[in-house]
Order: structure tokens, then sequence, then C-alpha cells
């Protein structure tokens, strides 16, 4: 552990910090139609362009993991196993969106973000806490909403990006976008290969990992119509070690399409029609084995404008088929889902309040009914308090339902949360946040052994309660930019009174970036405390600092460099399994 590292780096940056300007960003997340991001009643991150090319990430986990209330488990290296925890909830208690359409796996209920290239990604939006009532199942802990890159102004935008680095890693990516006054088109196209390292502490066989990812997006608007369509995709081959050091390859395959109808019926009433299919699959090389989920769903969006006020209605009906070849259980389900919600947003002068219901008829795990209330108070020159109350839910997933000890009459997991907050503004440069949260998770879904020493089903007995603390500050400068952050939680299994396993009760991060002259350099800072794992074992602390810098040649040619755990810590995100040591990347980018 290296703490003293990264308290001195964190004063250093504190002591040079500049002022700026500071340009609030649009999210869609919050509300699902575009507000400023100081506008949202809930506490929210989001990752913009800049980020995501300073950073030396090959997925989105190793993105979030620098924010506050973001937790990873990982099995190794790039593509191998991953977890996402926020704000202490379980992996599959978080929604994953591309492009707002969820895509979470139908057979184990979270997302394979692993296999989530940021290349082509323009921001990732974070909304912590829960948002079942907007965006349905899984929305306990929260949603992490992928922004794709799309052409947003007129007249060709092109460009393209290469670079390489240790464990015989490259990664490239090339892009284009049109805009007119009626019509788009864009596609984005990135590759990367690596060698990888062993993802077993026990073992010193190296696993590689490669992944081609394209995103299509175009559209036409004819007077009061706008007409959509896009593609994204992501697949290729993932190695890796078996519990037993069996080296073993799999291909994936992830994929969201879509078609839409906008149209803006009155001036006072937009509706939008979608048409969207997702498809998570899993094919293993050594045997027949495979996992494949295909959903496709219809919605039906409509906003209606009442002087201040906004009124959102919409219904969803979704069919998803999940199919299971596997040694030890097998399946092939094919299940109906109709959703419907309503949200109301209302503004008084100084007060704001979001007030939201949703229904939900699940062909297994019957229906839930979820509500949401979000109030807000501004207290002028950027300063504002909210507090929030919500329910939301989970449906299990295929794999609980029918898999290995899998039990059908399984219900919902259901949740209630609480939660206060503040922003204060000093001047137009500093903004300080705090937030304290409170999230209670009952009918949660578990093992039970009945016959040792496997016999055994899933059933709703487990019940946890977390309670949590945010502190953050952020400062924009001419010159730089900086984020401090913490979280302290209290991740509980209210049965035994044990803590959650892989979540640590502190942690702290911040980002840096200074600009000097045709030169950029960044840091990313990332400190964890001991978690328990599996066992009985407890995992230690770790620091983390990542490094980056560029240098503009002129305005179109950039050069630039990554150094990843530059100062070498060994730690672990899951018992006896590795994670990257130091490692460098050069790279060359061109924009257009």
């Amino acid at each position: 552990m290296k703490n003293p590292v990264l308290t001195l780096m964190l004063a250093a940056a504190v002591g040079i910090a500049h002022a700026a300007d500071n340009l609030e960003p649009y999210i869609v997340t919050a509300t699902s139609y575009p507000i400023p991001l100081d506008d949202a009643l809930a506490s929210m991150d989001v990752i913009d362009r800049a980020e995501i090319e300073r950073s030396a990430a090959t997925d989105i986990a190793d993105l979030l993991k620098f924010h506050t209330g973001m937790e990873i488990g990982r099995n190794g290296g790039p593509g191998q196993a991953t977890s996402l925890f926020i704000r202490g909830t379980e992996s599959d208690h978080n929604l994953v969106m591309i492009d707002g359409v969820p895509i979470n796996s139908g057979s184990v209920g979270s997302a394979a973000l692993q296999h989530i290239d940021p290349q082509n990604i323009e921001r990732i939006e974070i909304y912590k806490g829960p948002r079942s009532t907007l965006w349905g199942s899984g929305a306990i802990g929260g949603v992490v909403n992928i922004i794709t890159r799309k052409a947003d102004k007129e007249n060709i935008r092109f460009g393209a990006s290469l670079e390489g680095g240790s464990n015989n890693s490259w990664r490239g990516n090339a892009h284009l976008g049109h805009a007119a006054d009626n019509h788009r088109l864009s596609a984005s196209l990135s590759y990367q290969k690596t060698d990888g390292f062993p993802p077993l502490a026990s073992s010193n066989i190296d696993r590689g990992y490669d992944n081609t990812s394209f995103d299509l997006a175009g559209g036409i608007d004819i007077g009061r119509h706008s007409f959509n369509a896009s593609h994204w995709q992501t697949q290729g081959n993932n190695e890796y070690l078996d519990y037993f050091g069996n080296p073993l390859d799999q291909d994936f395959l992830n994929s969201r399409s879509s078609l839409s109808w906008d149209v803006a019926f009155t001036d006072d009433w937009n509706s939008t029609l979608e048409l969207a299919q997702v498809r998570d699959h899993i094919d293993q090389n050594q045997s027949s084995d495979s996992v494949h989920t295909d959903r496709t769903e219809l919605s039906w969006r409509n906003q209606f404008s009442l002087d201040q006020d906004q009124l959102l209605l919409g219904v969803k009906s979704s069919n998803e088929d999940v199919t299971l070849d596997g040694a030890f259980s097998s399946y092939d389900t094919d299940t109906d889902i109709l959703e419907l919600w309503g949200q109301y947003d209302l503004l008084r002068g100084a007060h704001h309040a979001i007030i939201g219901i949703r229904y939900l008829d699940h062909e297994d795990a019957g229906s839930k009914f979820t509500w949401s209330l979000n109030y807000g108070y501004d207290f002028g020159q950027g300063s504002r308090a909210w507090a929030s109350a919500a329910t939301a839910f989970r449906v299990p997933s295929a794999n609980e339902r029918y898999g290995f000890g899998g039990n059908p009459d399984l219900e919902a997991e259901e949740s209630i949360s609480y939660e206060l907050g503040l922003k204060h503004r000093l001047g137009e440069r500093h903004e300080l946040s705090v937030s304290v949260y409170r999230n209670d998770i009952d009918n949660m879904i578990q093992w039970v052994l009945v016959t040792p020493p496997w016999e055994g089903y899933n059933q709703n007995v487990a019940q946890v309660r977390i309670d949590g603390l945010e502190l953050g500050y952020d400062y924009s400068g001419d010159t730089l930019d900086l984020h401090l952050g913490g979280n302290w939680q209290d991740p509980e299994d209210r049965d035994s009174g044990e803590p959650l396993l892989r979540r640590a009760r502190h942690s702290l991060n911040a980002h840096l970036t200074y600009i000097w002259n045709q030169w950029s350099l960044g840091a990313d800072l990332l400190y964890s405390g001991k978690r328990k794992d599996f066992g009985g074992i407890t995992l230690d602390s770790y620091a983390l600092v990542n490094l980056n810098a560029s240098y503009r040649v002129n305005r179109n040619w950039q050069l630039f460099a990554k150094l990843e755990n530059a100062f070498d810590e060994d730690y672990q995100l899951a018992s006896g399994y590795n994670t990257q040591g130091r490692a460098g990347f050069l790279g060359i980018r061109y924009t257009h």
C-alpha cells in the first residue's frame, strides 16, 4: 500500500489549482430527456470524451473504477469476467444501457462490461441510486448509460488513432461523421488485441484477448418527423484459465440495434416509437457449451410540455429468449414482459420535484409496482439541495430460475432507498458536494444448501442494508482541472452482520489535468480499503496511480503516452487472480 504517494500527489494538485469557467454538460439518464447536469435531482457523474482519450482503460470498467461509489471485481486482465458494484450493491443491481437501451444479460443479470471498448463512446452518464421507475428491472444501485459517438456538427468530421504497448497490446480506432440540416450519418470502428498476462496467481500461462467493435448510425428529418437507425456491436475471442488452471477460450458477441420514429404531434407533445434488439452470446471453443440472450423490445414514449412542467408516459413490450447448453444444466426460456410508466417533472420557482411510477408484468416473476420521489431546492448561484426516496426491483435471471439450483417460483428482489444531497458552488471555479444514503434490499436471491455437499436451490431469503456517505470537490481552471472524491459505506448482510464481499468500506479518488502550451498532463488516482472475499479471505487495501501525457503537434495531429499502475502496486480485485502491473502505451491521434 502506498498511501504517502497518494497523499502527496493530492496535496500538490490542490496547491497549484488555478481558475476557469465550467461548461456544464447536458444529460438524459436522470429524466430520459436532455437537462443540464446541475438540474439533476440525484448524484451523477459524467465521463466525457476527453477523459476517455486520456485514460489507459481498455474497457469501461477501468474508466468507472476511478469514480466515487464505483468498485470493480475482475478475474484477471482484459476480457476476463468483471463485476461492477455501485454504492455497495450487487453486480446485477446496476442497469447498463447503450444509448438508452438496456444490455444486461438475461442469463446472469449483469452486463459484459469487459467487452465494451471506450474508443467508440462519446460519454458515459452514471446515475447513482435507484431508477427502476424510469428504466426498469436491475436499476437498484444505479444506471450506467453509454452514449456512442454520433455526428453532431455540419460537414464531414473524421479521425483515427493507433496505440501500442505492454503485453504486446495494440489498439486502433477510426470514426466518421456527417450532419446536415435534415440528415446525419456516423460510423466508428475499433480493434484491440493483447497477449495479456496469467489470470491466476498460481499460473504462468498468459491469456490473450481480441475485440472488434463498431457503431453505425443514421437519421433523416422530414417535417415534424425524425427517423433514426443505429447498430452497436462488439465481438471477439477471450482466452482464460478454468478453476484447475487449464487454458480455454470462448467467442463472444454483444450487440444493440434500434429503429426509431420521433414525431412532434403538437408543439407540446413529442412521441417516440422505438424497436430495439439486444444480443449477448458466448460460445465455448473446447466444448459445445454456450449461452445466448436474444431480447426484442418495442417501446412508445410520450413527453408532454405543460407550461413549466413535463409529463412523461411510456409503455414497453419485451420478449426475452435465453438458451443455455452446459455440462451441469441446460434450459431454453422464452419470456414476455410488459411495462408501463409515468413521470411528472414539476418546477415552481426554486422548488423542483420529480414523481415517478412504474408497473411491470413479468411472465415468470409476476407483477411489480415501484415509485420514486425526487425533490430539489435551488439556493441560487449554483448551490442546490436535494432529497429522494424510491423503490426499485430486479426480476430473477434465467440462471436463477432454471440453471443450477434453479427455482422458477422466485420473486423479484426489491429495495427502498433514501438520499440527502447538497452541492455548493464557491464562486465560478470551486464546487463542493456531499450526499448521504441508505439502501435496504429485501427478498434477495441466495443459493441455499439442502443436502451436503451440492444439493440446494435458490430462495428469496437474504436482506442487505447499505449506509453511505459521499464527498466531492471540483475545480476548473484556465490550465488545470481537479476532482477529489471520497466514499464511506457500510454494505452489511442483515442476517449475518457480515460485510458484503469485495466491497471496501472506504475509498478515495482523484482526477487531475494540467494544460501547458501544447502539452496536456494528467493523473488518475484511486485508494481502496480492505475487502472481504470468499473463503474468509481479506483482500489488502491498495493505491493506484495512472499517468497520461499528450503533445499537440498541430491542429490535427496529437502524440500521447499512458502509464498504467505507475508505481507497480501489487493488489488483487478477486482472491487468487492477478491484476495489471506497471504498463506503458504510446500512440498517435488524428482529428479533422
